[in-house]
């Protein structure tokens, strides 16, 4: 059988160390609770970004959410403090929340010669909680810590045009208004495309 793709278990690690280190450092009240339920209730730190394009492997999730935090921060620069590092923190690991426990592998077979089949792993969805995507995140974080309204906006509408809602006249009218009052909604939306589209994770 051809397994599933998966990043090294020593990068994981690494990964692990960093996330939870940066949400800590938040001295967010509810945040240890949270670190308890990704890693007990939750296949966080192993799921993929996507079932087939950007991070589809073991550990994915993870990275994506990392570097989402890393390349905000950088984004964010040119505003000096008028965003809080905290909320950076928050807004970036959190924001695909949506994510735990919503893939799933299955095996199908696949021609590897003239006559030859194999068994092959693949990353499915399989959403266990089908509440949105912005929104689940949101809702999902805010069961363990409290949300500022830019928070809530950042982790809501992280994925610009390309979440379903603002795909319709009255949603759109919502981003837009999201993205006007709230800087820190428009940085997150450019550091989550940029990571999934340039970086690949």
């Amino acid at each position: 059988m051809i397994p599933v793709p998966s990043l090294p278990e020593e990068e994981i690690a690494e990964l692990r160390k960093t996330f939870e280190t940066q949400l800590r450092s938040t001295c967010r009240e509810g945040v240890e609770e949270l670190l308890e339920w990704l890693a007990t209730e939750t296949d966080f730190y192993a799921a993929p970004a996507s079932a087939t394009k950007h991070g589809a492997v073991v550990g994915g999730l993870l990275k994506h959410s990392v570097y989402v935090l890393k390349y905000l921060r950088n984004f964010i620069k040119p505003l000096g403090d008028a965003i809080p590092d905290d909320s950076v923190i928050v807004v970036a690991l959190l924001h695909d929340l949506c994510k735990a426990n919503f893939y799933t592998i299955r095996t199908k077979n696949v021609r590897v010669g003239d006559r030859q089949w194999e068994e092959q792993e693949y990353f499915a969805i399989e959403d266990q909680l089908p509440l949105g995507h912005g929104e689940k995140s949101a809702m999902l974080a805010q069961r363990f810590i409290e949300l500022t309204d830019d928070g809530l906006l950042a982790i809501r509408w992280h994925m610009g045009g390309f979440d379903d809602a603002a795909r319709q006249y009255s949603g759109g009218q919502a981003l837009a208004a999201a993205f006007a009052r709230c800087k820190l909604a428009v940085a997150m939306n450019v550091a989550d495309m940029y990571v999934a589209n340039i970086i690949g994770y």
